[in-house]
Parts: C-alpha cells; structure tokens; sequence
C-alpha cells in the first residue's frame, strides 16, 4: 500500500520522538488501548499492536521506541516476531503485513481473510503461519510464497490459535468448541467447552490453555482431555501468556485485572488489579520474572512477576 507523503512525514516525526525520549517503566507512544504484545527471541525487543492502526518495535534495553510500523487501514490486534527477526502484524482490516526491521514498508501482505483477524501464531519450524479469523475460519500461510489456505468448522467467530509441539494446531472460539487440527489433512478432533472461548496458549510439554468469558482458564491435555481449571477472573479474560518454560501463566481481564497462575499446581499466585482500565495484551519476558502488559491508555508496563510490583 502506497502511503502519502504526509503520512511518511508524521511516521517519520514519531520515530524521531520516541528514540529521542527518556527511558521509563512505562512505555507511551500508541494513541489507543494496546491490543497485543510479542517479545523477540533474543528477548531485546517488543512489538505492541494498537487500536490507533499502528504497530511501534521498542527497545527493551532503553525503552525507547525504534521504529513505527504503519500500514493497517484498522486496529491491530496480533503481532509476532519470526526467529529471523522479522515481523508479522495483522488486524481488523482482515490483511497481514511481514516486515523487515528497519524497511517503512511490509516485505509482504497476505490477503485471504474476509472478516477481522484476532491472531496469529508461528508453526514450531517457522515454516507456517496461522490466523484466526472472524469470518469463522482459520487459515494456514506459507511463510516462503504466501500461498494459503483455510480450515473451516467453527460456527462464530474464531479468536486463538496456537500451534502444538508436533505440529497440529489448536483454535478456539465463540461457538464453544476448541479444535485441535491434524496437519496437513486438515482433520480437527472437536472439544465442547463450558464457556465462548477468546484466547489460548500451549505448553512446552503441550498442555492446552484457554481462556474464556467466564472468567476460567481450562486446561487440556495434547489429546483434549480437560485436566484442569482455574478461575482467573471476575470478568471474561481477554489475553493469555505463557513464560517460556512454561510454569507461570498469565491471564488477563476486561475488568482490569491480571492473574498470576502456577500452571503445575492450578493455584492462583497472585491478581493485580487496575481498576477501571482494561489490560488487552501480556506477554512474558525470557527470564519469566517479568511481566509486560498493554492497557485501554495507551501504555506499556513491566511487573514482576512473582511479587506483583510494578518495575520502575
């Protein structure tokens, strides 16, 4: 998509400003509620996705902003970074965008989805790329020519997709049902759940985790057996997290809240609540001890994670 040259200059103008601007805990440049969070491999950046269309790639070393990524026409809600360092974004304008760090223009879009897209999620090879979409379907890119094609099943919307360490995918939505997706064949086993569904995580060992709108995580095993279940949240939880080895889950809710969860034990470490300020998106740090989140203002937060404090 070709930008006018206004829009290059105020690209161009933010950038400036936020690698210019003091180091703080709380990370501001976005002019809406920050939808999603996604850390780097090597745990030195962070991509946030906003309601204001625009996707800003931050230092994590200086908490400054390194480069604003403006091509959605919509609300960003899913951002990912690939092992290589690239960058993929998609939203409500149904596209998704591949960038490069550094380049003012996505390397790739990705057009097939007819309805917002909700997430996203990276095959264990980094081959393949998964969306879930409001048009009810789930589709499955090719990371090396673009080519897609779609899973479909779900009867409302679909809101998460996460892939499993061997390879089958896992989606989850508003109809209730959780389908764990054979690959290539494209076969789902279907699990019913007790609640509409909006998000979930996988395990390194593969265990499942969902969160819905009535507040509960589920757990699952690789074979959708339901083994667990904690309530997390007063209010329907929006975003979930996994740290990387998997022991602490992080769960947030529409109220303001975020629940801190032993995921062995089931046990509900801790809540931190924001009271009337809804948190949209979280995502854990490499070291597992910190805890990023995005807000309804604008903002960027560090926590840790097993005490509850704020960073900064």
């Amino acid at each position: 998509m070709n930008r006018s040259p206004w829009c290059r200059n105020v690209a161009a103008a933010l950038w400036v400003i936020f690698a210019a601007s003091p180091a703080h805990a709380d990370m501001v440049g976005h002019g809406g509620p920050i939808r999603a969070l996604a850390i780097s491999p090597d745990g030195g950046s962070l991509l946030s996705g906003s309601f204001d269309t625009a996707v800003i790639r931050w230092s994590l070393k200086t908490d400054t902003a390194e480069q604003v990524l403006r091509y959605h026409a919509d609300g960003v809600n899913a951002v990912v970074f690939l092992k290589d360092g690239r960058m993929i974004t998609a939203g409500a304008d149904a596209r998704i965008a591949v960038w490069t760090a550094g380049r003012q223009e996505p390397d790739r879009v990705l057009e097939g989805h007819v309805a917002p897209i909700a997430a996203l999620a990276v095959s264990p090879d980094g081959s393949v790329l998964a969306s879930a979409s409001w048009d009810r379907t789930v589709r499955l890119w090719s990371l090396s020519d673009g080519t897609s094609r779609a899973l479909e099943g779900h009867t409302q919307n679909v809101n998460g997709v996460a892939f499993l360490p061997d390879g089958r995918l896992v989606s989850v939505g508003y109809d209730l049902a959780l389908r764990i997706w054979r690959l290539p064949d494209g076969q789902p086993e279907i699990v019913t759940l007790p609640a509409a569904l909006n998000t979930v995580a996988v395990a390194p060992d593969g265990e499942i985790v969902t969160g819905a709108v009535d507040g509960k995580l589920r757990m699952l095993s690789t074979d959708g057996k339901v083994s667990g279940e904690v309530a997390a949240s007063p209010t329907p939880v929006v975003a979930l997290t996994m740290s990387a080895d998997g022991a602490l889950i992080a769960a947030a809710g529409i109220g303001g809240t975020v629940a801190i969860i032993d995921r062995k034990s089931r046990n509900l470490l801790r809540t931190m609540v924001w009271p009337g300020q809804p948190v949209w998106s979280v995502a854990f740090r490499p070291d597992r001890e910190t805890l990023m989140t995005g807000g309804a203002d604008g903002r960027i937060r560090r926590w840790n994670a097993r005490t509850g404090d704020p960073i900064g």
